[in-house]
This record gives structure tokens, sequence and C-alpha cells, in this order.
């Protein structure tokens, strides 16, 4: 059963004055005497006998100056919300009705709590100093308003100097656009990011740190905070979070500090916790994280901003759509694709025996041994280290990339080559036809492939997947084609095997450029003319491909045709059940089911041989098996 106060005092203001008779009548038993807000300020009125308690309905700045006078005069306050005072009502729990208020603040059971003092100035919810866009937005309000007024403070955005001194943990130097102290308070979107390590007699300041390297890394912080849960192990990207009970924030620019959407001041800021000043009235379920309340304990979580050389190249400098990866931040990285460009005994190796495996999987007719060829091969790597040269410009990678591609295509053309020259007998397996006639949709393949290859290679904890965009690709099975028919000396197979390669490397590469620049690795495509020339060979070689394609969907359409088709020759007839059509150098081959109740001749399946030779101008041999149906 809830207990209430003895005796209380209502400061009336000119807002709250309408809820004098609500205060004053209460059923709670508790004897009220009321005092103008101005009277108590000046000259505090002695308090009635039974209680050191007061009553206060106002605005933010009279119920700031009150709780100070609270912090120095031992004595508990009841908060009043008025109805405009969300945030008031959020950051304590208090009911948003005047009867559930009142009813609230004549309650015995006060808790102590932090004040957090700005500059001298009370915060009781946030101070946001600079720009921290959409951060700063209520969660519960009009979100399409929120994400429109914060589009429009992006425009233009620029990283300042910032530098940051915590009473235990040293100064950090950095760039950001702005950062917000926030007290206990789950209305605003920063406040998602460390609600889970956030009390209101921890006796900490909370200050999020916005520096976005990207307008697109900032959406995804935005989105992030929509959608995720906040993680106490880390903050989130492009921001960083100090927990000090004393801060000092400086700027290079005088920037305006604004104090809970009304008062204001200007950095440099020195701000300061004092842990349980006052004693209020809030929620039941504030007062039970009061009770359990995170330890005291500093925190400097700041890997995420911009840091040392970083911080230079940021600075003062409007915020890029894109952000650019600097060596030091990106180091691993970086390192692991400089190591994929070199050429070692290993790569060697691989190339060899994948190239091998990959040729007796093609004259086995064999898809398995196939697939082991693809996850021993090592091309897919310096081709990604490729696309990073060509996109950050680095000369030295491409050469590198280029030389180390070269050699491998190299090794894999002379070993299938002399594998098919040793081999006493030249089939043509589907295997290796299905490698002899690329077309548009193998170039797509390989585009999305290389998007693949980027970001797996981007993110450690799926650089496993890595064999499984080499597989989907499938760079040296169309090679080990191509050096079969040097060894056959048919340039035919060799050019339409070969192709498809060049299809493939050619969309890797260009795809894997989009995909690290969309990833933030470098602000601008340094060397255009080298992604140009990737992007005008893949213009070329679309030409043919495109022909190619558009055979495909002819012979589609005429197996489709061909279909329970009936032909009649010499009075018998024959239903062409399944047809495969395929395109060889001089001819096409035609695989096909038929069914028919006569017998046929040779000369039967000649006459037939005339009638589909018709739909094509090439020669087509038929290789056809004869179901008699009884």
């Amino acid at each position: 059963m809830e207990q209430y106060m003895d005796a209380a005092l209502f400061i009336e203001t000119e807002q709250g004055r309408k809820l004098r008779d609500l205060v004053v009548g209460n059923p709670y038993g508790t004897t009220v005497s009321n005092i103008e807000f101005e009277r108590f300020v000046s000259n505090q009125e002695p308090f009635p006998e039974g209680g050191r308690h007061v009553v206060i309905a106002g605005t933010l700045s009279e119920i700031k100056k009150v709780l100070d006078m609270a912090r120095h005069g031992d004595f508990s306050v009841g908060i009043i919300p008025l109805p405009s005072q969300k945030d008031l009502i959020l950051c304590y729990d208090l009911p948003p009705d005047a009867d559930g208020a009142v009813e609230r603040a004549l309650r015995r059971n006060t808790r102590g709590i932090d004040l957090i003092y700005c500059n001298g100035q009370i915060v009781l919810f946030k101070a946001r100093v600079g720009r921290v866009p959409l951060l700063d937005s209520p969660v519960k309000g009009n979100l399409f308003k929120a994400v429109y007024r914060a589009a429009k403070r992006l425009i233009g955005m620029r990283l300042l100097g910032f530098d940051f001194t915590a009473r235990g943990k040293g100064r950090l130097v950095t760039a950001a656009s702005g950062c917000m102290i926030i007290q206990h308070h789950t209305g605003t979107m920063a406040s998602k990011l460390i609600s889970h390590d956030s009390s209101l007699t921890d006796g900490m300041i909370s200050l999020v740190i916005s520096a976005p390297l990207s307008l697109f890394n900032y959406m995804k912080l935005v989105l992030g905070i929509l959608t995720g849960t906040p993680s106490r192990k880390r903050i989130a990207g492009t921001t960083g979070l100090i927990k000090s009970p004393e801060l000092h924030i400086g700027c290079d620019a005088g920037l305006e500090v604004v104090i809970d959407d009304e008062g204001h001041t200007k950095t440099p800021v020195h701000a300061r916790a004092v842990k349980k000043a006052v004693r209020v009235n809030i929620g039941s379920r504030l007062a039970g994280d009061t009770a359990s309340s995170p330890e005291d304990q500093e925190l400097f979580l700041t890997r995420n901003l911009p840091l040392g050389k970083e911080v230079v190249r940021a600075k003062n400098r409007v915020v890029p759509f894109f952000a650019y990866a600097s060596e030091e931040r990106f180091k691993a990285l970086f390192s692991a694709l400089n190591d994929d460009a070199r050429i070692n005994s290993i790569y060697l190796m691989l190339m060899v025996l994948s190239t091998l495996l990959a040729s007796v999987g093609l004259y086995l007719n064999s898809g398995s041994v196939i697939i082991g060829a693809m996850l021993i091969a090592p091309l897919m790597a310096p081709i990604v280290s490729l696309a990073m040269g060509f996109l950050r410009g680095n000369t030295r990678l491409i050469r590198a990339s280029l030389l180390k591609i070269i050699i491998g295509i190299g090794l894999a053309l002379m070993c299938s080559a002399l594998l098919a020259w040793l081999l006493p007998y030249d089939p043509v397996t589907l295997e290796m036809q299905a490698r002899l006639n690329p077309s548009l949709l193998d170039l797509t393949v390989a585009f999305i492939a290389g998007i693949a290859g980027a970001y797996t290679k981007s993110f450690k904890e799926i650089i496993q997947s890595l064999a499984g965009v080499a597989i989907a690709v499938a760079l040296v099975p169309p090679l080990a084609v191509a050096g079969i028919g040097l060894g056959r000396v048919d340039l035919y197979f060799f050019a339409q095997a070969f192709l498809l390669f060049f299809t493939n490397f050619i969309g890797i590469v260009l795809a894997a450029s989009l995909t690290f620049r969309f990833l933030g690795y470098s602000p601008v495509i340094r060397d255009k003319r080298g992604l140009a020339m990737i992007f005008g060979l893949m213009c070329l070689i679309a030409v043919p491909l495109w022909f190619s394609y558009d055979r495909i969907v002819d012979t589609h359409h005429f197996e489709r045709a061909w279909r329970q088709e009936r032909f009649l020759v010499n009075d018998k007839y024959i239903i062409v059940k399944k047809a495969k059509v395929m395109n060889l150098k001089e001819k096409m081959v035609i695989t096909m089911e038929i069914l028919g109740r006569d017998r046929l001749t040779r000369h039967d399946m000649s006459q037939l041989k005339d009638k589909i030779q018709r739909y094509y101008s090439k020669k087509i041999e038929i290789r056809a098996n004869i179901i008699y149906i009884l």
C-alpha cells in the first residue's frame, strides 16, 4: 500500500497555478500549503510542520531552479509535468494525466538521482553540441518529419576538431560533427545507443560523439538504431561513447550548446555529475533501476572515431557520401590484399593442380571433380586485389596483381594444353560444351560474384564464403577448356572458352571495385582511366555475349516448339519428346529423344534431318535416342 507525505509545499508558477486546487485538495491525506515561485526562490519560506517536500508544475527552467535549490536545501521534490512536457514524462517515468501526476508527486518513496551540470546549467535530458542529425530526434515523434529535418542538416555537414578530457581517462583529440550529453532518457534516437548502460544514479555523464566519415555510414547508423539491439560490449559505428563524472569539451570552432532544447551556452563546456544530488518522486520503473544501477565505472569507447592522421584528413571538410578508408583504419584488409597480389610457390602449385584436376574432370564429364578444382583454384584472390588497386589508384598493387594473374593464366593454359596433347582421343563432353557458349547471363554471374568476393574479403567473419564465390564464378574450368583447345589446335574451342574466362575476369574486377567503393574504401575512384578501360572492355565483350544470348533464346524457343512436335517422314509419324541444341565451331549438335510406332530406317532419319536443317543455316548433326511405342 502506497504511503504519502504528511505535509508538502506547492510552488505556484504561472503555468502550474491551475493545478493548485487539485494538489491542495488531494485525497491522500497530505496537508499542502502553497507559495508563489518568486517568493520561494528569493526568500525560502519555512516548510510546513511534518515534512520537507515541495511539489512543482512549471517550465523546465523553473523546475531546474527548484532542483538546484533542493540539492543545497535538503528537501525532496515532486514534479507534476505539464501536458506539453513529454520529455519530462519520459525521463522520470511520470504519469501524463494530472490526477496520476499529483498522486505520484505526493508519495513518500522519493529516490536520490544524479544532477548533471553543463557550464553551471542543469541538464535534465540532453545537451547538444554541433550537428547530430536525427540522433537528437524523439523516438515517438513523426519519423518522416524528423528524417526530413535531419536530411536538411546533413547537407554541408563538416567534421570539426574536438578535444574531450575525461577526469580519469585523459584527453582525446578527434574530428566529429557534434556530440550530445544524455541523461537517463529513452526519448531520443541517441539514447537507444546507451540505454543498456545508463542510470539516474551512476554518477556519470554519458556523452555520445557523432563522427560520420560518410553520409552513407551515418544513414547505416540511424537504420541500425531503428532496427537493432544495443550491445553492452561495443558502440555503433561512426560514434563514440565517453562516461565520466567530469568532462571538458573543447572545439576548434565556437559552437552553441543547446540544453534541453531551451537553454543555451557555448563551447568550451565543463560538465560534471553530482551523484544522488536530489530526491525526486520518479516512476516505479526507474525506481527499480536506481536500486540496481550499473557500477560506477568510466568508459572510453572511441575506436570508431577518427584518430591520428585521420583527424587531419577529415577535419573541416564536408562529409562525403562515401567514406575514405585510410590505411590505418583498414590495415588488416589492405595487408591481406597486398599479400594476395604476391606470387609464391603455393599459388603456382595450386594453379597447376587445380588446372589438371579441372581438365581431367572435363574429360571425365564429372561435375564433382570440376567443383573440386574450383575449390582449390587461387585466382579469385589476386583479381579482388586488382579491383582494389584500380579503385585506389595503387599502381604497385595493380602491377603485382596483374603479373600474378597473367602467370596463373599462362600456367593454366600450358598445363591443360599439354594434357590435351598427350591424351590419344578428343572428346567434346557436355562439361566442355557448357563452357563454349558464354552469354550475358555469364557476365551477370561474374558481376554478382565480384560483389560477393569484395564483400567477403572485407569482413573477417565471412571470409570462408570466398570458396563459395570461387565455385559460383568458375574461373579455372574455362581456362582449362581454352587450354584443351590450344592442345588440339582448335582456335574456336580456345576462343569461346577464353571469352568466358575473360567475361568472368572483367565482371569480377568491375563489380569488386564498385563494391569496395560502396563499402567506403575510397572517397573517389582514383584511377578513373583504369576502371574506364575495364568498363570499355566489358562493353566490348558484351556484344558477342549478346549475340550468344540471343542465339540461346532462339534455341530455347526451338527446343520448346519441338516438344511433342509431330514430323511426318515417309508416312511415319515421329514425335520429338526432348531436344537439346549445342553450338560447335562448324556445326550444331542436336541431341533428341524421339518416339515412334514404326521402325525407323537410316533413310527415315535422313529425311528427318533434312526437315530440321531448314531451321538453321549452320550444318547440323543429330544424335537421336529412339523409343518405340507399342
